[in-house]
């Protein structure tokens, strides 16, 4: 049985949409595969797939924090903010001091309002904004609050008007915003060169499987980069439940909270959002407030692996060896490995 998800290093010039197609040749119809999050054809790096009941979690995994490495080209605009459009707008960057990069990026952290490039995903009075803008018009997008954790710039400006920086955020932040954002900022304007999604949550890139933009991976070495849908209890906050609280939950019905065990905090804490660790399955649940009692509300439960996964050399040929994911506990800023298991199958390459 697959399911669970893969972190596969996808190809730039490859759709999000395509690699799940892909993947649904290799293994079959009968296997339900979706992505947990979409990333742009002109993009590389970090995609997300999900597998069988696991699709289930997309909401919760497209939620999960992102972090880019965003080359930037200064001195021109795009159309579609990135390397693929045709220019529209030019400046000269020759006097753009490291200096100027790092003073404007304070005004591009926390919570602020992002008005989405034309050429995106959005849906416009039931189209996307992209098919509206190639079709010759102009979609009516409305400005949307994201929030950007850091951005880090990695090295100088380059001869060429180029520089890298590195950017944590969360969901529904388009850096191609952020390039052409902050080139007007400047006034030399600005779009992406190149972008490489680095990790979504707790999956990285050095931990992705590496794939070609034909695919040509076996079913048996997808098997090996499978993380069980249990391991999500790596990175959100874990708890346990005894057999007869398991039971209800199984048959959806709420439990009391103080009727779990907390056994990690979790690294990632969406609001309300905890794993319950059951002996034969997994349950994403949240917390709510009835009568005045917090009680545990589940909304997805999941069947377990009947039988562990099989280990498989990477595609590459390369030795891999196991990658633990560290879990942070409260108080002291003490970690401690996940006495659950690595969230990480052998057999993982390197990019």
């Amino acid at each position: 049985m697959f399911q669970g998800f893969i972190p596969i290093n996808k190809p730039v010039g490859l759709r999000s949409s395509a690699c799940v197609e892909k993947i649904k040749r290799i293994l079959g119809n009968k296997i339900k595969v979706g992505h947990g999050g979409t990333l742009d054809s002109s993009a590389g790096g970090v995609l997300v797939i999900l597998l069988g009941a696991s699709t289930r979690l997309s909401e919760y995994v497209t939620r999960m924090p992102k972090t880019y490495r965003a080359t930037l080209k200064l001195g021109s605009e795009t159309t579609t903010c990135d390397y693929t459009g045709g220019v529209t707008a030019t400046g000269d960057a020759r006097n753009i001091r490291e200096s100027d990069v790092d003073s404007v990026i304070p005004r591009f952290l926390g919570w602020r309002m992002q008005m989405p490039p034309d050429i995106s995903a959005i849906h416009v009075n039931g189209r996307r904004a992209h098919e509206i803008r190639r079709a010759g018009g102009t979609p009516d997008l409305a400005a949307r609050p994201v929030f950007i954790k850091s951005v880090r710039r990695e090295d100088p400006i380059s001869p060429e008007g180029e520089l890298s920086l590195t950017i944590s955020c969360g969901k529904g932040v388009y850096v191609r915003a952020i390039a052409r954002d902050m080139g007007r900022i400047l006034g030399c304007r600005a779009h992406i060169a190149s972008l490489v999604r680095l990790a979504t949550g707790p999956f990285s890139l050095e931990s992705a499987l590496r794939v070609d933009g034909n695919f040509s991976v076996r079913r048996e070495d997808l098997a090996s980069f499978v993380y069980p849908p249990e391991s999500l209890g790596s990175y959100l906050p874990l708890y346990s439940a005894g057999d007869g609280d398991a039971a209800k939950l199984a048959r959806g019905r709420t439990i009391l909270f103080s009727a779990v065990r907390r056994e990690t905090s979790g690294a990632y804490c969406p609001g309300g959002v905890i794993i319950i660790s059951r002996r034969d399955a997994v349950t994403v649940a949240t917390l709510d407030r009835i009568g005045g009692t917090t009680v545990v509300k589940p909304e997805i439960n999941i069947e377990q692996q009947a039988k562990p996964l099989g280990s498989a050399p990477n595609p590459a040929g390369e030795p891999a060896p196991r990658t633990p994911l560290t879990n942070y506990e409260e108080g002291a800023g003490a970690s401690r490995r996940s006495s659950r298991g690595s969230l990480l199958p052998a057999g993982f390459g390197r990019p």
